[in-house]
């Protein structure tokens, strides 16, 4: 009884904060970075200390030669690092186009993405700084100098996580897929366990031989106590976090109820077409870890196979995950998001197709391992 306490209720909570608080700043602060300078102007030193300035990196080191900082970056001490040539600030002052290199670790994707953000940034003020001071000696007023360096103004906005919140963004798909996996699993743990320990005949006949009663006392307390844990991730998401949504908390709650069902139906349904413990486990196992990547949060379902893309529908993460951006991130009303929850809806009746099916294994079937 201890062990099934910890798999419905212990474990599900524990992974919930294992998770947020991984990411608990949002965003990655404080990433070393690595310079190698040979210049060693007043210029490049300006620009060594803009980095250490930058909010996600810090210069931990600058290097005497490329050997040392390639050596720092292969050993993960720094994500990445910039080259200032020798002879840079003369040579741009004269127009003769110095290179800037720019190396960035890209196997850790976020870090090395906002390493290469913050040099490139750095590299584009090295060039308008040295040609403000061009311009300022040619007698050029503040107004042509910033009219010259950056002819176009963009004023650029980043809607619904403007804090570029890697917490907000991740952990409100990677939570419900963690759940989704949990109700999966005991569903069919509640339901095979019978079948495995022979007594399902007897639970079969105990009920008046009717499957649908037998699978609404094993099933609906998983689907309570999931949707008690998904509710409360939620307050503790929008609530405690304060994550940004737009939508209503009556459409936060309806949502995550609807998907609990949902994972409860698809894992019926996969039970119901392979009626066997070992076998339905390790399917829904499957089933449930391929959530996470036909979500479309990590990787774009547009950008994927056409093939793949048709597969995406037999997840029910992904129906949840597009009527969660439609309804609770950006707030639009139920009707812009009607096939997602239609989608949600025939998973969670899924179970009545196979009713046939489950209570013939029980009336049946004996166990094999």
């Amino acid at each position: 009884m201890r062990i099934k306490i910890f798999l419905y209720i212990i474990a599900p909570v524990f992974v919930i904060l294992f998770f947020t608080s991984l990411m608990t700043e949002g965003l990655p602060m404080e990433l070393p970075v690595g310079v190698v300078d040979y210049d060693n102007s007043s210029t490049t030193r300006t620009l060594i200390r803009r980095v250490d300035a930058f909010q996600s990196t810090t210069v931990k080191e600058v290097y005497r030669t490329e050997a040392e900082a390639r050596e720092a970056l292969e050993n993960t001490e720094i994500y990445g690092y910039i080259v200032f040539p020798e002879g840079m600030s003369s040579k741009v002052m004269s127009a003769r186009q110095p290179t800037i290199h720019i190396y960035y670790n890209s196997a850790f994707f976020t870090a090395g993405t906002l390493a290469y953000k913050d040099l490139r940034t750095i590299a584009t003020l090295a060039k308008a700084a040295v040609g403000q001071a061009t311009l300022r000696a040619k007698g050029a007023s503040d107004h042509q100098i910033e009219t010259f360096l950056q002819p176009v103004l963009l004023d650029a906005h980043m809607l619904g996580n403007p804090w570029t919140n890697y917490n907000a963004y991740l952990s409100t798909m990677i939570i419900p897929g963690i759940i989704i996996m949990f109700v999966g699993m005991m569903s069919i743990y509640s339901l095979g366990s019978e079948l495995r320990e022979g007594t399902a005949k007897e639970t079969l006949r105990k009920n008046k031989n009717s499957i649908l009663l037998v699978m609404t006392k094993k099933l609906l307390p998983i689907a309570a106590i999931y949707i008690v844990i998904m509710l409360c991730c939620q307050i503790y998401f929008y609530g405690y976090l304060d994550f940004p949504h737009k939508g209503s908390w009556l459409v936060i709650v309806g949502l995550s109820i609807l998907m609990v069902f949902a994972a409860q139906g698809g894992a019926v349904l996969l039970f119901g077409l392979f009626p066997h413990f070992r076998m339905a486990l390790s399917i829904c196992s499957l089933w449930s870890v391929l959530n996470f990547s036909m979500s479309g949060t990590a990787y774009p379902i547009a950008s994927m196979h056409p093939m793949i893309q048709s597969l995406s529908y037999i997840f029910p993460l992904r129906h949840y995950f597009m009527a969660y951006q439609l309804n609770i991130f950006h707030g639009y009303p139920l009707e812009y998001s009607w096939m997602w929850i239609s989608a949600m809806i025939i998973f969670a009746a899924f179970p009545l197709a196979v009713t046939w099916n489950i209570k013939r294994a029980y009336a049946k079937f004996d166990y094999e391992a």
